[in-house]
């Protein structure tokens, strides 16, 4: 009873990751939004569906010519290709990275600088960035961010900005370990892992973020980490693994707040894993995990409470965020428009009266939206595609403001502003049209295979996570940026829809040869 139960619960999810898939799929294969090279705006445009499949069954071809070469040597032969395909991607990785930082002269601005400029202050005693109205007052998701460069400062100096970017190179090999590692522990085969590290070394949006002064990239790295650490307490049921997932939570946590939504696949997965295994105790893991995340948060505002002497929790109530997600500005929907900003400072800086004005507007917001279906579905489709069909995530326009000391060199100004910018982004087009098609074909694949319920809850924690950060990118402002860690965890799943392509692939030319063979036979 237990296992069917556990089958219908992994189905419905599949469902759910179903319709997600083909929206992505179907709509990435037709559209498309260009940043242009000016950065005033991003537009949609109309891709090739033609030519964007033919790309993935390129790949999927590729996929089975990689499988049938493997299939011909012997396991233990197979892992060690794997290895060193691991390796490669890593020392690859770790030169092309290391170029790329040093070259780019990006400087921060914004939310980054503001952190950073917070961390500094700090330093120096001055704590006013923390109180009612100051920035890290106002957004306090922001604290763990600037604690870590409080650390980094202290032990490189102020302004370590290389430093910073030398970190995020290394968090990437992170990545490229631990999504290797994922793979390996719950398939057992090379090709996985391969198909993993050849997708990233050309994840154009990742490498073009490395330099980016800000918690995206470590809190994916870490979360990714964390995804291995729990596939492999799923296999080795080691309480050392949940330890490790523990403490990667609350660095993941502390680095980005929308890490809750994969603290919240987490506690689903681990779940589930009860579910499997019938010991419920595995949910007191997930209670750890979770607990671990929120200390380390709360260990932080405790900390710079007693320094600063401002309470923590007087920030911006999220409510405002959601309120501005279901505004229409200049066209585009639910961008930031400094709203709930503006809102906070009309109710000098308030929590409650600022978040019951924002709790009014969605009301009223949504009465209109229901009185017009038509409105209300365009939005909400419009809304999806702006932050999920940016080939690049916004990783040039995030990451073009540069250091007046340093010379711009002509290759970053081909990047950003000239041709090279046009190429880049039409390798991330046909590049993100294979995920998302390799996503979709490997959630429908599953939906068919009777493996679906003998994989522990931990396999789908990673696909939990995507879920749970499509439904939040519905309600929460449109920034392409926010979903880039969805986009990276689909990459686990990309490999596994890639070898389910080439087997129908396979299986079409088998029975396309045999069809012509039988043809020639009647001929004759």
């Amino acid at each position: 009873m237990r296992k069917k139960g556990y089958g219908f619960a992994v189905s419905a999810l599949l469902a759910c990751a179903l319709l997600i898939s083909l929206f992505l799929a179907l709509n990435g294969v037709q559209y498309s939004y260009y940043s242009q090279t000016d950065y005033s705006r991003i537009v949609l445009v109309k891709d090739s569906a033609l030519r964007q499949s033919a790309f993935f069954v390129l790949a999927a071809a590729v996929t089975a010519a990689l499988g049938a070469l493997l299939g011909k040597l012997s396991p233990r032969t197979q892992e060690r290709i794997g290895l060193g395909v691991l390796l490669f991607a890593c020392v690859w990785f770790l030169l092309i990275g290391s170029f790329y930082v040093r070259g780019n002269p990006y400087y921060p601005e914004g939310d980054q600088l503001n952190t950073t400029a917070g961390a500094y202050y700090n330093r120096q005693g001055n704590f006013s960035m923390l109180s009612p109205g100051g920035y890290i007052g106002m957004y306090q998701q922001q604290k763990g961010l600037m604690f870590f460069y409080e650390l980094l400062f202290s032990v490189f100096g102020d302004f370590a900005y290389g430093e910073a970017k030398q970190i995020h190179v290394l968090l990437g090999v992170v990545l490229l370990v631990s999504g290797h590692g994922f793979l390996k522990l719950h398939t057992g085969r090379a090709l996985p892992g391969i198909l993993f590290d050849v997708l990233l070394i050309f994840c154009m949006p990742f490498l073009l973020y490395l330099p980016y002064i800000y918690g995206d990239i470590p809190a994916i790295c870490l979360c990714m980490a964390m995804f291995w650490a729990l596939a492999a307490y799923g296999k080795k049921r080691k309480k050392r693994f949940l330890v490790i997932a523990a403490l990667l939570s609350g660095a993941a946590l502390l680095f980005r707040m929308n890490t809750w939504i994969v603290l919240i696949a987490v506690a689903i997965g681990l779940g589930l894993l009860a579910w499997k295994w019938g010991r419920w105790r595995v949910l007191l893991a997930a209670l750890l995990i979770v607990l671990s995340a929120e200390g380390a948060v709360k260990a932080v505002d405790v900390m710079y409470e007693v320094r600063s002497g401002y309470e923590s929790g007087i920030g911006i109530p999220s409510v405002l965020w959601i309120a501005m997600g279901l505004q229409e500005t200049d066209g585009s929907p639910g961008v930031y428009n400094r709203y709930q900003q503006s809102v906070f400072a009309e109710y000098h800086f308030e929590r409650e009266p600022a978040a019951q004005e924002g709790r009014n507007y969605i009301r009223g917001r949504l009465k209109e939206l229901v009185k017009r279906p038509d409105v209300m579905a365009d939005f909400f489709r419009r809304k999806l595609m702006m932050q999920w069909l940016e080939p690049l995530y916004e990783s040039l326009y995030a990451t073009k403001s540069f250091e007046e000391e340093r010379p711009v060199p002509d290759w970053v100004e081909e990047l950003y502003y000239g041709g090279l910018h046009d190429s880049v982004w039409k390798a991330a087009n046909y590049y993100q049209s294979v995920v998302y098609l390799a996503f979709a074909v490997f959630v429908a694949g599953s939906l068919w295979e009777r493996e679906r319920g003998q994989r522990d809850g931990t396999f789908y924690i990673p696909l939990i996570a995507v879920v749970g950060g499509f439904l939040f990118s519905v309600i929460w402002e449109s920034q392409c940026r926010y979903v880039l860690p969805y986009y990276m965890f689909l990459l686990l799943y990309a490999p596994l829809g890639l070898e389910k392509a080439a087997d129908v692939l396979v299986s079409a030319g088998k029975r396309l040869f045999l069809l012509i063979g039988n043809r020639k036979g009647e001929t004759r």
